[in-house]
């Protein structure tokens, strides 16, 4: 992650458009410069100037900032003008944290933002602050700035004239409870672990049913077993989250009220990511042979944990299609719904309903061919192969013989006599006979 840290880009946001905030945004542009060539330092995020935008006042800007980006910093409207008054008259408050105002996203992903943004955040701003302060020392003491032509020392606000500007941090999205950065993971991951055991029975118990039951009834049938098992795993996941938020959850704002709406949102969102990751583990442990199902399980939960806690603006673009995978999805779903931050609905859901009607009807296709495998002998029913030393070959019912005889009687008048072996690997034959009459 740390590599591609500078991939981040964070806003600076001016609502003034005054001579002070000009000075400020091109003091910061001016140090993001000189940082981003120090390749010693891949782990700072870059800036940029927000511009041709419609924002008039902070409550826009912090609307702007949950909707699309990590972190901003927004330069107050009307500094220049509080400015001015403070240094012309020391009797005028002056608050210099109103000046600027450190806005970050921390339900876009806490991770990120805890490791990378918050602290280029601080540190930006800080700089910036610092910095004009000194510029506004050194113009004072060689009188060349105009705004501070005609200030006197002993009438200008002290804050004003030696700490003019400063900042004051807002979190426009908290996410910030204990369990914030791996709770959709650990559900997710412990609902699968309870899914393992099912799939495995689902397999085996099966086998007695593929000679008596359509198959495309049987794939049905699976499936809303698993879609069952998922609701019930959905259920229990979100009121575990609900009982280990925290008791601070409302009192210190940690995230968004959960409501009656909220809640049932965040079930889907785990039900959903459940149930297509119970798609991909069922396809898995139906086709492969039983020392392979640990190989399927690790393609899934190794990109899932990746997924769900690692921001895609930090992999590589070779690594960005785990954006597909279920886990990445309910992990965002979740930070939107508890936080309101970086609304991605529309594609969350999109991805997520489509890969449960896809392994559909992938599932539909595999049990029709492994029941055709079962048949033929290809595959026992634990699922080994035919060629491993750990296949056991199932019954195979062969006519040995047939002998026809003729009755007398007037309504019988023919009779076959048929003989057939249970032939096993492990047995010996063991005949049965039995005859069929007819006219």
């Amino acid at each position: 992650m740390t590599a591609h840290a500078h991939d981040i880009r964070l806003k600076i946001i001016d609502l003034d458009r005054s001579s002070v905030s000009r000075r400020l945004t091109a003091i910061m542009l001016a140090q993001d410069r000189r940082t981003q060539p120090d390749y010693q330092r891949p782990w700072v995020p870059q800036w940029s100037v927000l511009h041709n935008h419609n924002i008039r006042a902070l409550d826009e800007a912090e609307d702007h900032v949950r909707r699309h980006e990590w972190a901003a910093i927004v330069i107050s409207k009307g500094l220049e003008s509080d400015l001015r008054r403070a240094l012309l008259n020391g009797s005028v408050e002056y608050s210099p944290s109103s000046a600027m105002t450190a806005l970050v996203s921390t339900g876009r992903n806490p991770i990120p933002v805890s490791r990378y943004i918050q602290p280029a955040l601080d540190a930006m701003a800080q700089y910036a602050a610092n910095e004009y302060a000194r510029i506004q020392i050194v113009k004072l003491q060689t009188n060349t700035d105009p705004l501070l032509s005609t200030t006197s020392i002993n009438q200008a606000n002290r804050q004003a004239l030696l700490t003019p500007i400063w900042y004051t941090d807002v979190d426009v999205s908290p996410f910030s409870f204990g369990i914030a950065p791996i709770a959709p993971l650990f559900a997710v991951f412990v609902s699968l672990g309870c899914t393992l055991a099912t799939q495995v029975l689902l397999k085996l118990s099966s086998v007695e049913l593929y000679d008596i039951i359509n198959h495309h009834h049987l794939a049905i049938a699976l499936h809303l077993l698993m879609l069952l098992w998922s609701t019930i795993l959905g259920l229990f996941s979100t009121l575990a989250f609900l009982a280990f938020r925290g008791p601070q959850y409302n009192a210190m704002r940690l995230g968004l009220p959960i409501n009656a709406a909220r809640f049932f949102a965040i079930m889907f969102t785990f039900d959903a990511a459940i149930l297509a990751s119970s798609q991909w583990i069922f396809f898995w442990i139906t086709v492969l042979p039983p020392d392979l199902i640990p190989l399927a399980l690790i393609t899934l939960m190794t990109p899932s944990s990746a997924s769900s806690t690692v921001s895609l603006d930090l992999i590589p673009g070779g690594l960005r299609w785990i954006a597909a995978i279920p886990a990445h999805n309910s992990a965002m779903l979740f930070r939107t719904i508890t936080s309101g931050a970086y609304s991605q609905v529309g594609t969350n859901v999109g991805i997520l309903v489509g890969e449960i009607v896809f392994m559909f009807i992938v599932n539909m296709v595999i049990i029709m061919v492994r029941q055709d495998w079962l048949l033929s002998g290809y595959v026992d029913a634990a699922g080994w192969y035919r060629k491993s030393i750990f296949y056991k070959a199932p019954p195979r019912y062969v006519v040995c013989s047939e002998n026809e005889v003729e009755l007398e009687t007037d309504s019988l008048s023919l009779a076959t006599t048929h003989t057939i072996n249970i032939l096993d690997d492990s047995e010996t034959p063991e005949g049965i006979q039995y005859t069929l009459y007819g006219r």
